[in-house]
């Protein structure tokens, strides 16, 4: 049997020779460091991880597909045999990913793989496949099965393997989309669901195998009773590549320029059926041709470029949306064709391309807007997507432009070419997973964000903000968690979920337990993303000095020795916390809420403790940094164990209530600094509200 230790790297090598073609040198080394940390909790790295479960945890359309062949070549020079692949609930997006991870790894029919390591199988059953699986492992192939995530198709598979006879062979399966078909669906009435057994089936079969799930949106499998066999028991966090836009970049970083407020009374009623175009989508209409029109002028290789029409599930609505677009369309090619100057164009035309030039849009003459807007309406194609057949049928290379009406068969799996305009009036889910890859599933480009437009009513984009602080502050507290030894399972007890209010993590026939609470546990709110800012380190560290924190006196806790000051609360919000420069987004951190919640305080004169953390006199402590997250672990924990002669250290989060901390306000301000030595050593903060919070919170499995 192989091990990691005698890997011979070579798909590795071949496909990260492919890698560097799209991917900087970081990007790579992120992934290959990911897909060894998965590997290592494998069976052929120790015979202690046999049937081991885990979840590789990336972002909505941040390269999932592009990790899961590298985990497919890396596995298998580290001596996997059989790789197992869930890719899709439909036959076309399992062909789709299928193909696009074959010509990767270049195999298949079409590879320019002539060196015999692997053989390919799409759905096997029977007993020829059978036979043909058996005979390519005795001539030492690599097996790469693709399955429907379908149980007739899984059970099938099952069978193959069993007749094969290769339950013993090392085996890796990876399941694509995690969340989404494979859980069991029937746990509330305490039993099981075909798809889920069926998996339970397969890993029987094969016992030496490491299950992986990958997903974006890991809420369901995360908070799984630890029974469940797909519950995880490992976490690996994926990171984005560069130019990556998500929702970060659309709901915070760039709301001001992205985001566009539609009218409530434009939000798509469950019944009925229009009569005319929402004015606002008129609008979307009309910015996405003016900014298609400046990027093809710019460069024709932008092209595809496309808009999505998001407003309801129900066909019959997205029919009549696709002919009132055509109808826009067909009006407007007319009244083009007599327009001979930029002046007489529709004032919404001219509104809109204000917007895109506030935003950041390339400027053009006069004449070539003219002649661009007018090739992008005789160019534009208009699609309706409402089934497998039609999604089956749309052809990038028909034409340049293209407006998408669907439903829900565009939430998962299916990527929009060129994505720029996204018109989204369908009333929000209440489940966290649903609304997030519906809204950001779509495949966005870096370099369009001068042109992507995202139109949607105040209370759908007020959901998607906050469920962007609701993916960051899972990940970073998951990662906190796991880095101080803590296990998956035991999270979602001690810590949970902050989601925003009214809505849940998933779906609750997935769930066993479900039970909203205001954290007892987490009263503490921490500014872990630092603006790493000369300027901004400089600004913050004069305000620490103003406060004269340094020269307090210090304070015994435990074995450790802290300064303490006490000022006032009004002091804390108008010279500290308003003056304070954050970074666009921290996880933990609401800054307008923080803010809001102490304003709101009756007695602005009470005394709040004000606590210095750092190493030693002047001396920050080495913490590691996460671009994304921010700092790892701010807050120093507990001892593990008792020091001879010094007396037992609670951990920072105890300071300065110690055990009885359920209420009262209180600031700690930390001086720390990157191990990578990114940026200088830097100060930032933490503050306790204790009871009363007004940042609401899910907890699970209570």
């Amino acid at each position: 049997m192989s091990n990691l230790s005698n890997a011979t790297n070579k798909e590795r090598t071949l496909l990260n020779e492919k890698f560097s073609i799209r991917l900087d040198a970081l990007a790579r080394e992120r992934i290959w460091a990911s897909v060894d940390e998965i590997l290592s909790h494998g069976p052929l790295a120790s015979e202690e991880n046999v049937g081991n479960t885990g979840l590789a945890l990336g972002y909505v359309q941040s390269g999932k597909t592009t990790a899961i062949t590298a985990l497919i070549a890396q596995a298998a020079d580290s001596g996997y045999k059989i790789i197992i692949t869930f890719l899709g609930s439909t036959n076309l997006l399992l062909s789709q990913n299928a193909s696009r991870i074959e010509k990767a790894l270049g195999i298949g029919d079409n590879g320019e793989r002539r060196d015999y390591t692997w053989f390919a199988m799409q759905n096997p059953s029977g007993t020829s496949s059978a036979k043909e699986l058996a005979d390519f492992i005795s001539k030492d192939r690599t097996i790469l099965i693709s399955v429907l995530k379908h149980a007739g198709r899984i059970e099938a598979l099952a069978e193959v393997l069993t007749k094969a006879g290769v339950g013993e062979i090392p085996t890796i399966i990876i399941d694509d989309e995690a969340d989404q078909a494979s859980l069991n669906t029937e746990v509330l009435d305490d039993s099981e669901s075909k798809t889920y057994s069926s998996i339970s089936i397969l890993r029987k079969v094969q016992p030496k195998h490491l299950y992986v799930q990958f997903t974006a949106t890991p809420y369901a499998p995360l908070l799984l009773h630890p029974n469940d066999h797909l519950a995880p028991n490992f976490v690996t966090f994926l990171h984005p590549g560069k130019g990556y836009t998500g929702g970060r970049e659309f709901f915070v970083d760039y709301a001001d320029t992205v985001i566009r407020p539609i009218p409530m009374l434009d939000e798509q009623p469950s019944k009925g059926l229009p009569t005319d175009l929402p004015k606002s989508l008129t609008a979307a209409l009309a910015n996405f041709i003016v900014g298609s029109g400046i990027l093809i002028t710019k460069d024709l290789a932008n092209a595809p470029i496309s808009m999505l029409v998001h407003s309801t599930q129900k066909n019959d609505v997205q029919s009549r949306y696709h002919h009132l677009i055509e109808r826009q369309i067909r009006r407007w090619r007319e009244q083009f064709e007599s327009i001979e100057n930029l002046s007489e164009l529709p004032e919404i035309f001219a509104e809109e391309h204000e917007n895109l030039i506030k935003a950041g849009a390339l400027e053009i003459s006069e004449d070539q807007l003219l002649i661009a807007i007018k090739r992008v309406i005789m160019e534009s194609k208009t699609w309706l997507l409402n089934s497998t057949t039609s999604i089956k049928q749309i052809n990038w290379n028909v034409t340049p432009i293209h407006i998408l009406v669907g439903g829900n068969k565009l939430d998962r799996g299916f990527t929009v070419e060129g994505l720029t305009v996204t018109y989204m009036n369908r009333p929000p889910s209440d489940q966290v997973d649903t609304l997030e890859q519906r809204a950001r599933a779509f495949g966005y480009r870096g370099e369009l964000l001068p042109y992507c437009q995202f139109f949607a009513t105040p209370r759908t984009l007020k959901l998607l903000r906050e469920i962007v602080f609701t993916e960051y502050d899972l990940r970073a507290k998951l990662q906190d968690w796991l880095t101080a030894n803590g296990t998956v399972d035991s999270w979602s007890k001690q810590i949970g979920l902050m989601l925003p209010s009214g809505m849940k993590p998933s779906r609750t026939n997935v769930l066993e337990t479900l039970s909203k609470f205001n954290s007892a546990k987490s009263k503490w709110h921490s500014l872990r993303r630092v603006d790493s800012s000369e300027a901004s380190i400089l600004h913050n560290a004069n305000i620490v000095r103003d406060l004269g924190i340094r020269q307090a006196p210090l304070v015994q806790f435990g074995r450790l020795e802290h300064h303490v000051t006490e000022i006032s609360l009004k002091t804390v919000v108008d010279e500290v916390i308003r003056e304070w420069k954050v970074a666009s987004y921290s996880p933990e951190w609401r800054h307008a809420d923080i803010l809001d919640y102490l304003t709101r305080q009756e007695n602005q004169n009470i005394p709040v403790k004000v606590i210095l953390l750092e190493l030693s006199a002047n001396k920050p402590r080495l913490r590691d940094w996460d671009s994304e997250l921010g700092f790892v672990n701010l807050f120093q924990g507990e001892d593990v164990v008792s020091i001879p002669g010094k007396p037992f250290y609670l951990g920072d989060r105890k300071v300065p209530f110690g055990v009885d901390d359920d209420t009262g306000i209180a600031l700690q301000i930390h001086y720390v600094e990157p191990k990578n030595g990114l940026f200088a050593p830097s100060y930032t903060l933490a503050i306790h509200l204790g009871k009363g919070s007004v940042i609401k919170r899910e907890k699970v499995n209570e």
